[in-house]
C-alpha cells in the first residue's frame, strides 16, 4: 500500500472532523459508549479546538493510503524532554497494513529532528490490537492511568513510551 503523509492546515479541518468522525465510530464501538464518543469527538475535534492546536505548534498531519485519505496523526513537544503522540488513526481497510508503522516512524524522525529522548502516547487498556502494534513498534507500557474528561467520562489508559 503505498502512504504518504502531509501536514493538515486549517483548511483541511473539516477533512480531519470528517474521518475522525468515521474512524471513532467503528474503532471504538466495542471499547466505549455511543455517547462518550459522541462526547469525545465534540471536545477533542470542534474546529476551534484543531485551529488553536495548530497555532500552538501541536502537529496534525493526514495519512493517505494507495491516493486516499485513510487516518490522520496529531503530535507535538510535551513541555519536556518527550513528544507526545496525541492522535494516530486509520481507518479499518487500513489497519494492519504497515500504515501505523509508517506513520510511527514519521513521527519518531520529528521527535528525533527535535533532540527528544521519548515519544509517549495514552491508549485505552481495552484496546489489545492498538497495544500490540506499539508494542511491535517498541513501546512499552510505562504506568496505568484514569483521566477524568468532564461530561462525566473518564478515560481509563495505559501511558506507553519509546526512548529514543
Amino acid at each position: 500500500m503505498a502512504t504518504t503523509i502531509r501536514q493538515a492546515g486549517p483548511a483541511e479541518i473539516p477533512l480531519l472532523r470528517e474521518l475522525a468522525t468515521a474512524i471513532w465510530h467503528e474503532a471504538y464501538a466495542d471499547l466505549i459508549s455511543h455517547e462518550q464518543i459522541r462526547y469525545m469527538l465534540h471536545k477533542m475535534y470542534a474546529p476551534d479546538v484543531v485551529a488553536a492546536e495548530m497555532q500552538k505548534g501541536i502537529v496534525w498531519d493526514i495519512i493517505s493510503c494507495d491516493g486516499r485519505d485513510c487516518g490522520f496523526i496529531s503530535y507535538g513537544p510535551d513541555g519536556g524532554t518527550g513528544l507526545k503522540l496525541s492522535k494516530i488513526y486509520l481507518d479499518a481497510a487500513s489497519r494492519g497494513s504497515g500504515v501505523a508503522a509508517i506513520a510511527l516512524r514519521h513521527v519518531i524522525s520529528s521527535a528525533r529532528a527535535l533532540h527528544k529522548s521519548s515519544v509517549w502516547l495514552t491508549v485505552n487498556k481495552q484496546n489489545s490490537r492498538a497495544i500490540r502494534a506499539y508494542e511491535k513498534n517498541g513501546f512499552r507500557i510505562a504506568e496505568a492511568a484514569v483521566f477524568d474528561i468532564g461530561g462525566g467520562f473518564v478515560m481509563d489508559d495505559y501511558i506507553m513510551r519509546l526512548d529514543l
